[in-house]
C-alpha cells in the first residue's frame, strides 16, 4: 500500500503503528520498550494540578531515575520539560553535566549509561516526560529520535485524555507495585523536599548535596520515602542526626 503523499507503508512505520494503538489501548511504557532500542522507559507527570510522578517505568532503575530527578529537582526531565525539546545524554560518566551537578553525580550510582527525555505536550499544555535509559553510552540514532518523538505525542494525548476522564494509572510493575496512583493519592510536594534540605544545610552545616543525601539515607535505613522525612523534617517531628 502507498499513501498519497508518498509514503510507502514499510514495516518500520507500520510498527510505530502498532505501537501508537497499543498506547492508546492502555500500555504506556511496555510498548515504548518494545520499539526502540533502549533498556529501560519511564513515563512521568510534571507540574500543574497533576504534581510530579512516576506514571510508569519499565524497571526499577527507569523508575529510581526518576525518582532521582523529582528528589533534586534537577536533570534532563526538567530541562526536557521547561525547553519543549529533548534532551540527549549519550553517556552520562563522560559527558560534563554542569547543569545538573547533584544529579550527574548521583546518577553514576544507577546502571544507567545513556538517557533520553522527551517532553509531553499537547499544544501548550505541559504533561509530563517520556525518560528512556541504557546501561551502556551510545547515541540514539535519527530514526529511533524520530520514533520516538512520535510515540511522546501520543503518550502525551493519552496521559491528558486519562487526567480529564479522571481514570486511574497503574503504577507499574514489582518496582513500584506498592506506590498510589498518582490520581488518586498524591505524594507530598517536591518543594517540601527542597525545605527540608535547606533546613539540614543549616542545621548540620552540609553543602546541598551532603543535606539531601542525609535525607536520602535516612528515608533508606527507616524505610520510608524522602517524601515522608522531609515532611517530618519541615514539621519539626523529625531531627535528623548529624553522623559527621
Amino acid at each position: 500500500m502507498v499513501w498519497s503523499r508518498g509514503w510507502a507503508m514499510t514495516p518500520e512505520r507500520e510498527a510505530v503503528q502498532q505501537t501508537q494503538q497499543a498506547i492508546r489501548a492502555g500500555g504506556l511504557c511496555d510498548p515504548c520498550l518494545r520499539l526502540l532500542p533502549v533498556t529501560g522507559v519511564a513515563v512521568s507527570t510534571l507540574s500543574g494540578p497533576i504534581h510530579s510522578d512516576t506514571v510508569c517505568a519499565s524497571d526499577g532503575v527507569a523508575f529510581g531515575v526518576d525518582e532521582l530527578q523529582f528528589d533534586l529537582g534537577e536533570g534532563p526531565c526538567w530541562e526536557a520539560f521547561a525547553s519543549r525539546r529533548a534532551v540527549l545524554v549519550p553517556d552520562l560518566w563522560s559527558d560534563p553535566q554542569p547543569r545538573w551537578p547533584v544529579f550527574g553525580t548521583a546518577v553514576r550510582e544507577t546502571a544507567a549509561r545513556a538517557i533520553f527525555a522527551f517532553p509531553l505536550y499537547v499544544g501548550a499544555t505541559g504533561v509530563g516526560v517520556l525518560d528512556l535509559y541504557r546501561t551502556a553510552p551510545g547515541p540514539l540514532d535519527a530514526p529511533s529520535i524520530h520514533d520516538a518523538r512520535v510515540l511522546a505525542d501520543t503518550l502525551a494525548a493519552e496521559l491528558l485524555r486519562r487526567v480529564l476522564s479522571a481514570q486511574d494509572v497503574d503504577v507499574m510493575d514489582g518496582a513500584s507495585a506498592n506506590r498510589p496512583s498518582p490520581w488518586r493519592d498524591h505524594p507530598q510536594d517536591r518543594r517540601q523536599i527542597h525545605q527540608a534540605t535547606g533546613m539540614l544545610m543549616g542545621q548540620l552545616d552540609l553543602p546541598v548535596g551532603a543535606a539531601f543525601a542525609r535525607l536520602r539515607g535516612h528515608a533508606f535505613a527507616t524505610g520510608v520515602t524522602v517524601a515522608n522525612v522531609a515532611a517530618a523534617v519541615v514539621s519539626r517531628r523529625l531531627l535528623v542526626p548529624d553522623d559527621s
